[in-house]
């Protein structure tokens, strides 16, 4: 991967893998003009997806769901009949400075989901909008800077910020602590540019609960999984009982999400179950496999499909960089930016408030 660019965000030097290096480029360290320019400008075409064509444009809440499959597991699938996410819908935005460009095709099923649960939040609480980075490439296979996001079930979504006025703030890949407040660090040498912001609480519960509760409903895709920071999910869940969410939201909502050892407190990892259709053309799930899904495919008379394991490759590594390697690639780093890593360290090493990392 190339060094990383000296205006990008926090997340740059403070990630475990490249995982979350999708959010070098979020939008760290540009204005909102910047970022209108980004949109409209001729978009650039990775490597690993210049031989497909790109599918055209689809309407995710009319297309059917039979138009998309997902084969083989996140981490080594691909999926035919992708949809794009549109480049805005009502309170959504697909991140145009995504170090994957193309990295916008999922299944329907997920892309739907998406759009659905942003409009929500926009209905309830307008004035900011979902942004999305990375899914998957219109073919899926493997993606620069991921190990999944190959079968059109995985998306990274941006948390919602506040400024410290408590106004809306562009989303970006910007780290918050078991506080829930972080850093735009715009240039990580100077402090003079440093933006104080914090987790956007209730709009962030509010996306997570319209797709959990899509999922009770029997509208929406099944989630299977939320990585994030465990002092993030202790926040959306104290949210939640205040605002008094629905039992049955929160308690699945406990269940799906844990921290991964690479902590994930600059946005959400969702990824999804395999449809019911799916699973009988060829999609595996990965664990976990709660009681209640498998009483769900009992009710559809279909078998569970388990996710083949697979060792990681030099290939693998390849596509991922390590927080040592990014924090030298960022080069000169003022003392705030350091010591926010010094404190990022210990909920990398230990989830904050305790429990174990996702298995």
């Amino acid at each position: 991967m190339s060094s990383t660019p000296r205006g990008s965000s926090i997340a740059a030097v403070a990630t475990a893998t490249s995982l979350s290096l999708v959010l070098i480029v979020a939008g760290a360290g540009r204005s909102d003009a910047q970022l209108a320019d980004a949109s409209s400008a001729t978009p650039r075409t990775s490597s690993a997806s210049s031989v497909t064509t790109a599918p055209r444009p689809t309407d995710p809440l009319s297309a059917s769901p039979s138009q998309s499959t997902s084969i083989g597991g996140p981490s080594s699938g691909r999926v035919e009949g992708a949809i794009a996410l549109p480049s805005t819908a009502p309170g959504l935005r697909s991140n145009p400075l995504r170090p994957n460009p193309d990295a916008i095709y999922g299944t329907v099923e997920l892309v739907r989901a998406l759009v659905r649960a942003a409009a929500v939040v926009h209905a309830e609480i307008p004035g900011a909008d979902l942004v999305i980075n990375d899914i998957g490439l219109p073919n899926g296979g493997p993606i620069p800077h991921h190990g999944s996001h190959q079968a059109g079930r995985d998306v990274d979504v941006l948390f919602y910020y506040l400024d410290a006025d408590g106004a809306p703030f562009a989303a970006k890949g910007i780290p918050v602590d078991p506080r829930g407040r972080g850093w735009d660090f715009a240039d990580l040498a100077d402090p003079r540019d440093d933006v104080r912001v914090r987790l956007d609480v209730p709009r962030t519960w509010r996306f997570v609960q319209a797709l959990v509760q899509d999922d009770l409903d029997g509208q929406g895709a099944l989630v299977q999984r939320v990585f994030v920071a465990e002092h993030v999910r202790t926040m959306l869940l104290e949210h939640a009982e205040r605002a008094r969410a629905p039992r049955a939201v929160r308690d699945r909502f406990a269940d799906l999400t844990c921290q991964p050892s690479h902590p994930h407190d600059d946005h959400l990892h969702i990824r999804f179950f395999c449809s019911t259709e799916d699973l009988q053309n060829g999609c595996e799930d990965g664990g976990p496999m709660y009681p209640w899904r498998r009483q769900q495919l009992r009710e559809a008379q279909v078998d569970p499909v388990r996710a083949r394991a697979r060792a990681r490759t030099r290939e693998d590594r390849g596509r991922t960089t390590s927080q040592r390697e990014a924090a030298t690639r960022a080069g000169e780093m003022h003392r705030r930016v350091r010591a926010f890593l010094d404190e990022r360290a210990t909920w990398s090493v230990q989830p904050h408030p305790g429990r174990p990392f996702c298995r």
